[in-house]
């Protein structure tokens, strides 16, 4: 795997072969550094394709919503256009990411096929059964 971008509470990876990138955040959500890690995907976007891409939020406290309009604005609607897919998140049993991931899954989830696992295994075993 490719390392795309790391900073102080997550990462991303790219799987070349599967068409893949792996975010992962861990401690409590902040908005700015999650959204520092996005900004850096999106010019990877751009230049690799990314079919499928897998959020695990399993080891994270709190919730997204502060960043919720750059997902819904600039960050998924620039992923799709640039081909994503499928997206699968892992979500932690913290009710609050839950609430979340729901809204955000209403919002852009009819845009591409989106799906929320417990676990990141769920996640990898659907995701490999969505790559052709």
């Amino acid at each position: 795997m490719k390392l795309v971008y790391e900073n102080s509470r997550g990462q991303a990876q790219y799987k070349t072969s599967s068409k893949t990138l792996y975010t992962q955040y861990v401690g409590l959500a902040h908005a700015d550094i999650i959204i520092d890690l996005l900004e850096k995907v999106l010019p990877f976007s751009e230049e690799h394709s990314i079919n499928h891409m897998i959020a695990n939020l399993a080891n994270m406290q709190g919730t997204f919503t502060g960043a919720m309009e750059f997902f819904e604005k600039r960050f998924y609607p620039t992923m799709i256009k640039n081909g994503l897919r499928t997206y699968a998140m892992v979500v932690p049993p913290d009710v609050f990411t839950k609430f979340a991931a729901d809204s955000l899954q209403k919002t852009v989830g009819g845009k591409l096929d989106w799906r929320m696992f417990p676990s990141f295994e769920e996640a990898q075993e659907w995701t490999d059964s969505q790559v052709k």
